[in-house]
């Protein structure tokens, strides 16, 4: 069980950098215990105003949020200076709180675009047993 958790992330990592594949087909189910932390990660680029946002916040006594990050990737140019518009990624670390089903989805947007559709959309649906 230890190997497995601690692989979680980067399974899920994997997944959901891949991208439109992982996107287009049918949504993924994740098996997770009971208290058990795993996280999800997503490349993006927060210079360009989009960012990840919870599409509806899963059922709390199932998944938890626990926190969202934004990690810049650690591109320098040859002066050593950070370079402009740089992408990076964003971890989402949720909690398994109790037995069920809820699903993750997240949108891909510029939260001031109101009447946009997203530029794109993961979701992942989480069975905690």
């Amino acid at each position: 069980m230890q190997l497995t958790q601690k692989f979680i992330p980067l399974i899920l990592a994997l997944m959901l950098w891949a991208g439109p594949a992982w996107a287009a087909g049918p949504v993924q189910t994740l098996v997770v215990e009971q208290g058990q932390v795993f996280q999800v990660t997503l490349a993006a680029n927060h210079t360009t105003g989009y960012k990840w946002m919870l599409a509806k916040t899963p059922d709390a006594k199932v998944v938890k949020l626990v926190t969202n990050n934004y990690v810049p990737d650690k591109a320098e140019g040859p002066d050593g200076k950070r370079r402009m518009g740089v992408g990076g990624h964003e971890v989402w670390t949720f909690q398994a709180m109790g037995q069920g089903r809820a699903l993750i989805s997240l949108l891909y947007l510029q939260p001031w675009e109101k009447d946009k559709k997203p530029a794109k959309t993961r979701s992942l649906e989480v069975e905690v047993r």
